[in-house]
């Protein structure tokens, strides 16, 4: 953990020094490692699997627009400042609602209901977009400061990187993360010793969306400009599944680094990778068969690895499940004094 909080220091420094713009896809790594963070409360401590967990990533992020965009439809214009505290209050409480009628579910009736309610989100907002912006979008978010470039951003997402560790071990080795981990072990049992489910599971569910509703609202503030176009669809929910999954169910550290090894494939490595093709490797080939123009006619649709970029990545998923199907850091057992 250390190693990697003084390597997260050092990275824009490394990067100005080799003149490199990683920057960006950085701060995209982090809003994953906070989504990782969110949906491992959940999904690793309680064993409840949740796929809808990118609606609430987008109720963080339209809240923020609502309330600071000057084309909003409610034309609030708040400070930063005033607006975070909110959006993720406001996310929180859209958690409650949709975790009170699913208290008494457990397994894939749980994860159906989730699925669908993320699946309800887009096109709800799509059809509605006079009321909601979401395809016409808005644009001037507010900032926590004018003139706030790449660096202070990144910095400024790894320190919501730290409160959302922080809030994972807190709870971790608190009184409710005993109950978590009792319910996920035997629910039977657990409700047996006294423990509440239907409160456990509001409570768990309630601070993976108010943690989801976070990453929203800063990434909202870090882009400035908000629409149904980012990244965190349905398929986000099983990015940030995966995450969890890899780096180790229940693991601090492994969503940490889960959430490193497949933020940094699919957002820095594959397109690097699909960069140097292009750029070296295929007009290489095509100068070295300008001889044999039916060869390279055959050749040339493979070396387009962007068609590929699905395929690269879920590849890669499958030998790393495969090397290691308890993830790469697996939860370590919680001694209690």
């Amino acid at each position: 953990m250390r190693g990697l909080l003084l390597f997260g220091l050092l990275l824009p420094l490394l990067n100005a020094a080799v003149q490199g713009s990683i920057l960006p896809a950085c701060c995209q790594v982090l809003i994953y490692l906070m989504l990782a963070q969110g949906l491992n409360l959940v999904v690793g401590y309680a064993g409840l699997l949740h796929l809808g967990y990118a609606a609430f990533f987008a109720v963080g992020a339209f809240s923020m627009a609502y309330l600071t965009s000057p084309q909003s439809p409610f034309h609030l214009q708040w400070s930063f400042y005033l607006a975070l505290p909110v959006s993720v209050a406001f996310t929180l409480l859209v958690g409650a609602l949709l975790a009170w009628p699913t208290l008494r579910l457990r397994g894939d009736y749980l994860a159906i209901v989730t699925m669908g309610f993320g699946l309800m989100l887009d096109p709800l907002m799509r059809n509605y977009d006079d009321a909601t912006k979401a395809i016409t979008g808005m644009a001037a978010i507010a900032t926590p400061f004018a003139g706030i470039n790449a660096m202070i951003w990144y910095y400024l997402l790894l320190a919501g990187v730290l409160v959302c560790v922080g809030l994972a071990y807190r709870v971790r080795h608190s009184s409710l993360g005993r109950a978590l981990r009792a319910l996920r072990e035997d629910s039977v049992a657990a409700e047996a010793c006294g423990i509440s489910l239907a409160r456990t599971k509001l409570q768990v569910l309630t601070l993976g969306a108010a943690v989801a509703g976070l990453a929203g609202a800063l990434y909202a503030s870090y882009i400035g400009t908000l629409n149904l176009a980012f990244p965190f669809d349905f398929n986000g929910s099983i990015m940030v599944l995966a995450m969890v999954i890899l780096g180790g169910v229940g693991s601090i550290r492994g969503a940490l680094v889960g959430g490193l090894a497949l933020g940094v494939l699919n957002l820095i490595c594959i397109p690097k990778l699909i960069d140097v093709v292009q750029v070296h490797v295929q007009p290489g080939l095509a100068r070295a068969l300008s001889d044999s123009p039916a060869l390279w006619a055959k050749i040339e649709p493979w070396l387009d690895l962007s068609k590929a970029q699905f395929l690269m990545f879920g590849l890669t998923l499958v030998i790393m499940m495969l090397l290691r199907p308890e993830g790469i850091i697996p939860e370590q057992p919680v001694s209690y004094e």
